[in-house]
C-alpha cells in the first residue's frame, strides 16, 4: 500500500513544479525583480526560515534588501514589507489589487466557503459578509459594548488576586467570555470556542501544520491525511456549536430573556416589518459564519497584548510607576472605567505601546495579488502572497526611535514623530498599521481597545507586577525578553512574576467586583440558560465547564477563608467552639487544558493548574450560590453548571 501513496506524492511535486515553471513571466518592459535572497531551485529559501520568531529573520533580510523585497518558497513568491509608507501606497491606494488573500493550503476552500470572513477572498461573498460585521460591531460600539467587557475585567481581576501564577489561564478566560457575550449573549460556549479557536490558528499557521510549508500535501487523500482529519472534526464541532449557540439566541429573542449580542442584532432585523431591512444583511446561515469569526477573532488576538503588558511591566517598572500615579489621580483612587478614557492618556499610551513593542501578528495576515503589478520599477506578479511585516514596519527608526524599547511617552511627548494632539483622543488605536491596511482593516477595534483599556488600566490599578526575587540570593530571577510561541498570533512563552496587590483594600474591592458580576449572571442564567450538554462527550466535563468550576471554587475558598478568621477571633476571644472542616469529600476540575497553556509547555513552559473544588452534594457554603443543574455524567451524586 505505501507504494501508490509514494507515487501519489511523487506525481504531486511533479506536477507543482510543471505548472511553476509554466506560469513564470516575462518581465513587463522596463521593469525588474525584487531584491531578495538567492532562490534554490524549487524549494526557495525554505531553509532559511527558523521554525521560532521568523519574523526576526525576516526583518533581518529587509535590512539587507530593502523595505520591500522578494523570497520565494516551493516556487511560491512571498513580498515583505517593512515600512508602513509602503505598505499604504499599496494595500491600501492600491486595494483593487491588494485586497485577495492567498490560498491556505490546510484549508484549501478558505477563500470561497464564506465561513471566515477574515479568510476569505476578494469575493462578494467577502463584501456582503464585510457590510454585515460592519454593522452588528458599529451597533454594539454605540452601546459601549454592553459592559461586557467591564463585567469580565472585574471577573478577572479578582482571579488574578487570588492566584497570578495561572494568569495564562485568567487571560484566556476573560478575553474568550468577553467575545462569547458580545456575540451571542452568553459566556457559556467560551471554553468550547477556545478549543475549537486553537485548532483553527494550527490550521492556518505555516508552524502549525505541515501542507501550509509543502503545499503539495494538500492533495494527500483525507482518509490518510492526519492533518485533514483533524481539521474536519475540529470544523465539525464549530459548526455545531455556532448553529446552538445562534439557537440559543434566536430562543432568547422569541421569550424576551436573551442579552444583547451581535446575532441578536443580526435575528431582530429578520423579523422587522420592513421587508427591505429583513433581506438587506443576508441569510441566517452566513451571519452565523460572521459573527463566529468575529468571537474567533477576539479569542485568538487579544490575549497577547495582555501577557506582553505583564512581560513589559517586569522589564519598564518606571512605566508602571508613571501608569499608576495618572490611575490614582484622575480617577480618584477608583478602578478605571471605559467612561474615564479622555482623562487618561497615559493609558491609552501604554494600550498602543504594547501593541507595538510586540505586535500580536508580528509577520502580518498575508494579502494577495489579483493583478500583476509594477512598483517603483519593480514587478510584483499575480498570486504573490504580500506580508506587511509588522515586526519591521514598528521598529522603523525614522517613526519609532529607539525602537526596540517600551516607550509610552512616545505617544504623548510632542518631540517624537507619533506624538498628535488633542490628548483627550490621542492616542488611540484607530488606523494603527497593526490592525491592517485598506480593506482588510481589522472591524474589531472598538473591542480590542475596550477591552485593553480596561484589563491592563485595571492591573495598573490593582497590582504591582515585578520580577520575583531569589529568597536565597535576595536578587530578581530573570525573565526572558522576547521568547514567543511560534504560531500566526504570537504570545509570550510562560514566565515567573509576582503580582502584588497594592494596598489591602485593593483586594476587597476587587471582590466586592467580582461578586457584583458574579450576581448578575447568576441573575442572567435562573432566567435564561444554556444547555451545553451535547458538547460533553466530544471535550469532557471538565473543558466544557471549567470557568464555571473556577468560579464556584473561588467562591469556597473565600468562604472557608472567611470561616476560618472568624475561628481566629472566637479562639483569640476565648471561644471553645470548633472551626470549619476543610476536609469535606469533592470533585476536583483541574485546568479547562486551555490550548494557549498547551501551546506554552510545549515550548518548554510549566502547565498551569486550575483547581476546583465541586461539594459531592451539589452545594455550596454561600447560600444561594450553588444550584443543582444536571448530574457530571459517570460520577454518581456531584453536580455541575450548565
Amino acid at each position: 500500500m505505501a507504494l501508490p501513496y509514494t507515487l501519489i506524492i511523487l506525481v504531486s511535486i511533479a506536477l507543482v513544479a510543471v505548472n511553476r515553471y509554466l506560469s513564470r513571466k516575462r518581465l513587463p518592459p522596463g521593469s525588474k525583480h525584487l531584491p531578495g535572497p538567492r532562490n534554490i531551485p524549487f524549494i526557495g529559501r525554505v531553509h532559511d526560515v527558523p521554525e521560532k520568531a521568523s519574523w526576526v529573520k525576516f526583518y533581518e533580510w529587509s535590512k539587507v534588501y530593502g523595505p520591500i523585497y522578494k523570497q520565494e518558497i516551493f516556487g511560491k513568491v512571498h513580498v515583505w514589507i517593512s515600512s508602513e509608507k509602503i505598505a499604504h501606497e499599496l494595500l491600501a491606494k492600491k486595494a483593487s489589487i491588494y485586497s485577495d488573500r492567498p490560498q491556505i493550503p490546510n484549508l484549501p476552500d478558505n477563500r470561497t466557503s464564506g465561513d471566515y470572513l477574515a479568510l476569505l477572498g476578494s469575493t462578494e461573498t467577502w463584501k456582503r459578509q464585510r457590510k454585515l460585521c460592519n454593522h452588528l460591531m458599529h451597533s454594539s460600539a454605540l452601546a459601549s459594548l454592553h459592559q461586557y467587557p467591564t463585567r469580565e475585567r472585574n471577573r478577572f481581576l479578582y482571579l488574578m488576586a487570588k492566584d497570578p501564577e495561572n494568569y495564562i489561564e485568567w487571560i484566556e478566560q476573560f478575553t474568550s467570555r468577553t467575545v462569547a457575550r458580545l456575540s451571542w449573549g452568553t459566556a457559556k460556549p467560551a471554553q468550547i470556542l477556545r478549543h475549537t479557536t486553537f485548532g483553527l490558528l494550527q490550521t492556518i499557521s505555516p508552524t502549525g501544520a505541515l501542507p501550509n510549508i509543502l503545499a503539495f500535501l494538500r492533495h494527500v487523500p483525507g482518509v490518510i491525511s492526519p492533518w485533514k482529519k483533524k481539521e474536519n472534526a475540529r470544523h465539525e464541532l464549530e459548526d455545531r456549536l455556532f448553529k446552538a449557540n445562534v439557537e440559543f439566541a434566536r430562543q432568547g429573542v422569541h421569550n424576551g430573556k436573551g442579552e444583547e449580542s451581535f446575532i441578536t442584532t443580526f435575528l431582530r432585523s429578520q423579523i422587522s416589518d420592513d421587508e427591505r431591512e429583513r433581506t438587506k444583511w443576508g441569510e441566517k446561515e452566513e451571519a452565523m459564519h460572521v459573527v463566529g469569526l468575529m468571537a474567533i477573532a477576539g479569542t485568538l488576538t487579544i490575549g497577547s497584548p495582555i501577557q506582553s503588558y505583564i512581560l513589559a511591566m517586569c522589564h519598564y517598572p518606571e512605566a508602571q510607576k508613571a501608569l499608576q500615579k495618572e490611575i490614582d489621580e484622575a480617577c480618584e483612587g477608583k478602578c478605571p472605567q471605559w467612561e474615564d478614557r479622555e482623562k487618561l492618556p497615559m493609558l491609552r499610551a501604554v494600550v498602543k505601546e504594547v501593541i507595538r513593542w510586540r505586535p500580536p501578528v508580528p509577520t502580518g495576515i498575508p494579502h494577495a495579488t489579483e493583478k500583476d503589478d509594477v512598483y517603483n520599477g519593480y514587478f510584483i506578479p499575480k498570486g504573490a502572497t504580500i506580508h506587511a511585516l509588522e515586526w519591521g514596519i514598528t521598529r522603523d527608526e525614522e517613526v519609532y526611535p529607539n525602537a526596540e524599547e517600551f516607550m509610552p511617552t512616545r505617544w504623548l511627548d510632542p518631540q517624537y514623530p507619533t506624538y498628535r494632539e488633542p490628548l483627550t483622543q490621542y492616542p488611540n488605536l484607530s488606523g494603527f498599521s497593526q490592525f491592517g491596511f485598506g480593506r482588510r482593516t481589522c472591524q474589531g477595534v472598538p473591542i480590542v481597545e475596550q477591552d485593553l483599556f480596561l484589563t491592563i488600566g485595571g492591573m495598573a490599578w490593582a497590582f504591582n507586577i515585578q520580577k520575583k526575587i531569589n529568597p536565597s540570593t535576595g536578587k530578581e530571577i530573570p525573565i526572558h525578553w522576547n521568547d514567543y510561541t511560534s504560531l500566526l498570533i504570537a504570545k509570550p512563552l510562560r514566565f515567573a512574576f509576582d503580582a502584588i496587590p497594592r494596598h489591602e483594600d485593593k483586594i476587597a474591592e476587587m471582590r466586592a467586583m467580582f461578586d457584583s458580576a458574579r450576581e448578575v449572571e447568576q441573575d442572567q442564567n435562573d432566567s435564561f440558560e444554556m444547555d451545553l450538554s451535547a458538547f460533553e462527550k466530544d471535550l469532557g466535563v471538565e473543558k466544557v465547564y471549567g470557568d464555571t468550576a473556577v468560579e464556584l471554587n473561588r467562591i469556597k475558598e473565600d468562604a472557608r477563608e472567611e470561616e476560618r478568621q472568624k475561628q481566629r477571633k472566637r479562639e483569640d476571644s476565648g471561644s471553645e467552639r470548633g472551626g470549619y472542616s476543610s476536609s469535606e469529600p469533592g470533585l476536583e476540575f483541574r485546568d479547562s487544558s486551555s490550548e494557549a497553556d498547551t501551546e506554552s509547555t510545549e515550548e518548554g513552559s510549566v502547565e498551569a493548574a486550575v483547581p476546583a473544588i465541586v461539594d459531592l452534594d451539589g452545594s455550596l457554603i454561600k447560600n444561594g450560590l450553588g444550584r443543582r443543574v444536571a448530574a457530571v455524567l459517570e460520577v454518581p451524586g456531584a453536580w455541575k453548571w450548565a
